[in-house]
């Protein structure tokens, strides 16, 4: 069996890991479960997301146990797709780059869009990103989440950007990260058989979890669903935090 680990809001908020998750994470990791980690955060290669985790929580984890939005993406861009005019930080720079694509700061080149999370967003920045998309440009965004959780409380996420360059050039984007199939397609290559969805998002992981017949869910209160929308997040199990999920997943009864 698989296990599948949202990262924000579930193994650490910010810099911080949350409470009890290294000594969870070890004795999941000892298992004979398969374990990845899935996030819809793009601003780090799934390398350094892999060395984040590694700092955070003392467990060690590699880059190919990690699954991200931006390599979701790139499962949607062609040769045509090019050159690619990116809202993002270097997560998607390099995942763009890396799957042969040229990259353009020029609106006027760009034959798609590509927006993550970009917390040095700017208006010329938003600006750039309309005028590439109403010259023709594909858009695409590697997530719509709204907002994630930090050490600070909630901040605006890779959605409200994907909003704003929506609303100016008055079109949609596609969608790559959880729980949309792009996502679906990059899981399925990786892993078959019955997984365990663990996050913090009834949007994301727990809808992702929904739509494959032998996927089962478990929402985590420590991150973006509170305890009095629980109920309705349509999850198959509702625990507190990641150690309870662990022991959960990791119950006799469960693994059958």
């Amino acid at each position: 069996m698989n296990v599948l680990c949202d990262l924000d809001g579930v193994i650490y908020r910010g810099g911080t890991a949350l409470p009890g998750v290294p000594d969870a994470l070890r004795r999941l990791l000892d298992s004979d479960f398969r374990v990845f980690f899935i996030t819809n955060n793009s601003t780090r290669t799934p390398e350094a997301t892999a060395a984040k985790v590694t700092e955070v929580t003392g467990v060690e984890v590699s880059g190919d146990q990690i699954l991200t939005s931006s390599q979701a993406a790139m499962t949607m861009l062609g040769p045509a797709d090019g050159p690619v005019f990116v809202v993002g930080e270097v997560g998607l720079r390099d995942s763009i780059t890396a799957h042969g694509l040229e990259l353009t700061d020029d609106p006027t080149a760009a034959h798609s869009v590509v927006v993550g999370l970009t917390r040095s967003l700017t208006y010329q920045l938003l600006t750039e990103a309309m005028q590439a998309i109403l010259n023709g440009a594909r858009f695409i965004a590697t997530n719509d989440d709204t907002s994630f959780p930090t050490e600070d409380g909630l901040a605006p996420g890779c959605g409200a950007i994907v909003a704003a360059i929506a609303a100016s050039s008055a079109t949609e984007p596609e969608v790559a990260g959880k729980p949309n199939p792009a996502m679906r397609e990059l899981i399925r290559s990786k892993l078959d058989g019955p997984t365990w969805i663990i996050g913090d998002r009834a949007d994301t992981d727990i809808a992702l979890a929904a739509g494959e017949g032998d996927w089962r869910s478990i929402l985590v209160l420590t991150g973006i669903t509170g305890r009095e929308s629980a109920r309705e997040a349509g999850a198959d199990h509702v625990v507190e935090d990641f150690p309870a999920a662990v022991d959960l997943v990791l119950r006799p009864s469960q693994q059958s």
